[in-house]
């Protein structure tokens, strides 16, 4: 009696599995028509049949993520999100080993604009292993999106001291703080701005004594007026050392790394940048430009030198 109750159960799973296939695909022909919303409701009629079928949890996250619109602010939107989520939790569970239910999981979250819990998730595998590079990358992207500039910052910072002997590494500080001052201030109208007194003309010479009368002295010309500074820009002090910090990463990206030409070029960039606080001193003003132009030199130097062929790929690596 009891081995045919067995037998019963099985066959009655076996037929729920059958079943919960045939609902799947049809929500399968619906995701590919477009119609998401339908397909999630077909997928979520196949896990009521049969709950353990992971292609199916994958499939249903894949369909509510189509309904995602990253950077909306709608109740639908957070819905789509939610959807996908619970849906990849489901597939981690039922396949751990199917790498996509982390990776889509995570994506799902940016794309869900779910910084705080991002944020969590990469502070807690940096108190794992402090020195993870993938979590360190993660939690720039966040704080990047999330617009939370001087936590992302210190993160770059904090990835160039694990990578000490890493220039790319160095490099992206350098690159990261120019963006900052070029958007908060450093636009076209400053970099066209020569804060240097003109040379005062000569006095004309006087006439003759023929009764010509004397020239007329030209009459002075108007002080320069320096483009302005808006609220939220970056400038002053405030402006020199971050600059300054800028430069001194990018200087070490050149200690460990000679011929880097990026580097070069946005040693450049950022001593322009610094010499926009310098509009009320012409003479610091001109020092920075004279050391931005001998880094833009160095650069388009090594723009012209020939590159070295690049080196053959490990035999391990070869197809």
């Amino acid at each position: 009696m009891k081995a045919i109750l067995v037998l019963t159960l099985l066959v009655a799973c076996g037929c729920a599995e059958v079943r919960a296939r045939k609902v799947a695909r049809d929500g399968n022909a619906l995701y590919r028509e477009g119609e998401y919303a339908a397909a999630v409701e077909k997928y979520a009629q196949s896990e009521e049949l049969y709950p353990d079928l992971a292609v199916v949890a994958l499939n249903k996250g894949l369909a509510c993520r189509q309904m995602l619109l990253p950077g909306a602010k709608t109740k639908e939107n957070d819905k789509a999100a939610d959807c996908a989520l619970r849906a990849f939790e489901r597939l981690a569970k039922l396949n751990p080993e199917d790498a996509r239910a982390d990776q889509l999981y995570v994506q799902t979250l940016f794309d869900g604009d779910r910084y705080q819990e991002l944020e969590t998730r990469y502070k807690k595998q940096l108190a794992e292993k402090p020195n993870d590079i993938g979590a360190l990358n993660g939690l720039i992207q966040v704080y990047t999106r999330w617009d939370k500039w001087n936590a992302a910052l210190e993160t770059i910072i904090r990835r160039a001291d694990v990578q000490s002997n890493d220039a790319e590494a160095q490099y992206a500080v350098g690159a990261f703080i120019w963006t900052r001052l070029f958007t908060l201030g450093g636009g076209a109208d400053k970099s066209a701005y020569d804060p240097r007194v003109e040379a005062v003309a000569p006095e004309p010479k006087r006439q003759g004594r023929r009764g010509k009368k004397k020239a007329e002295p030209e009459p002075p010309k108007p002080e320069k007026q320096a483009p302005a500074f808006n609220v939220g820009d970056i400038y002053g002090a405030q402006r020199i050392a971050l600059a300054d910090r800028g430069i001194s990463f990018l200087e070490k990206a050149l200690a460990i790394r000679p011929t880097y030409r990026e580097a070069m070029t946005y040693m450049n960039l950022l001593y322009r940048q610094k010499s926009f606080a310098y509009f009320d001193k012409p003479q610091e003003w001109q020092k920075a430009i004279d050391a931005a132009e001998i880094w833009r030199k160095k650069a388009m130097e090594g723009h012209t030198q020939p590159a070295a062929p690049a080196p053959l790929p490990p035999a391990s690596a070869a197809p």
